[in-house]
């Protein structure tokens, strides 16, 4: 007698398929079993390359041989998520927690409500979230799922745009994008992100500083003047304004106007006053240069650079007690 394939009619007569029927019922062998083994790999090599939609092809066809199914519903979950597909995400999450092990259930609850309230579907995230508190966790664990549950709360009772929280769940993942050194994703997300919020000066910011790594200056130049309009006391995005323009733009008198504007909004921003000596330096005006290398090293008595510059400029003083820095 030929053994029947998992879709062919059970040869008991029940009408279902073997796989449904007297599969289930048959001793079981663990066996290596090539071809599905190498689709899971690939459809796992597709998903670290953000081929989102080409592994979640290959996921579902992994999942009629899977023996651990909730590893492929989650997988196939972090694909949707990162299609900002959050509904489906949702589904997938809510099936990976159906079938997986007690020890998965904190993690997939925490992502099925990220999924949740980046969908909006406020209720069902907040219902995550406090599945997620069930589980034990140190304080610092314990404190974030509070301060999440504390903004979907407010959201709810219509203190929070609700657009709040996706926007900060996706500005963390560019962060994280930035650190991994992927630039032109952090950027994509970046661009999304300033649409739906076009008055938060952080997003500005930070797309300023991707398009930088870019090598895209005059669009970063863009982003961080929108910044500092939004919050004129940003003192990073008036120093990135400073540096872009000394450097590449060769601005003197502009760089010198942002490294101010820096030092203004935080007295303490040691850079900026390092910076603002170079720009003094620059436009001849040696003592000014001198004060700011000086106020440098007040906030940083080892900074080195502002020490040699510091010498240098002394050392180029005429002699004799009417020497006078000009």
């Amino acid at each position: 007698m030929i053994n029947p394939l998992r879709n062919d009619p059970c040869p008991c007569g029940s009408g279902l398929k073997y796989k449904k029927c007297c599969l289930k019922k048959a001793p079981q062998t663990q066996n290596f079993n090539p071809e599905s083994d190498g689709i899971r790999a690939q459809a796992f090599k597709e998903m670290s390359q953000e081929n989102f939609e080409e592994a979640i092809r290959l996921f579902q066809s992994c999942l009629e041989f899977s023996s651990e199914r909730y590893q492929i519903f989650e997988a196939m979950a972090a694909c949707n998520d990162g299609l900002e597909n959050y509904s489906s995400a949702m589904e997938y999450y809510t099936k990976a927690l159906e079938n997986s092990p007690i020890s998965s259930h904190r993690e997939l609850y925490y992502r099925l409500g990220v999924a949740a309230g980046c969908a909006e579907q406020f209720d069902q995230a907040l219902s995550a979230f406090n599945n997620c508190l069930e589980f034990p966790s140190d304080e610092t664990i314990k404190n974030n799922l509070l301060g999440i549950l504390k903004i979907l709360d407010d959201i709810r009772n219509g203190k929070v745009d609700p657009r709040f929280f996706r926007v900060r769940v996706q500005l963390q993942r560019a962060f994280s994008d930035m650190e991994a050194e992927n630039y032109e994703s952090a950027a994509a997300r970046l661009e999304k992100l300033a649409a739906i919020d076009p008055e938060d000066s952080t997003i500005f910011y930070n797309l300023g500083v991707a398009y930088t790594f870019l090598k895209r200056e005059e669009e970063a130049l863009t982003q961080f003047r929108k910044s500092v309009d939004l919050n004129p006391n940003y003192a990073q995005a008036w120093y990135n304004l400073g540096q872009i323009s000394l450097i590449k733009k060769r601005d003197a008198s502009y760089a010198l106007h942002c490294f101010e504007r820096a030092t203004l909004a935080r007295p303490d921003y040691t850079s900026a006053h390092h910076q603002l000596g170079i720009v003094f330096e620059l436009l001849g005006d040696k003592a000014r240069a001198l004060s700011s290398w000086k106020a440098t090293l007040e906030l940083d008595p080892e900074n080195k650079a502002a020490k040699e510059s510091i010498s240098r400029l002394e050392a180029a003083q005429p002699e004799g007690p009417s020497a006078q820095i000009n």
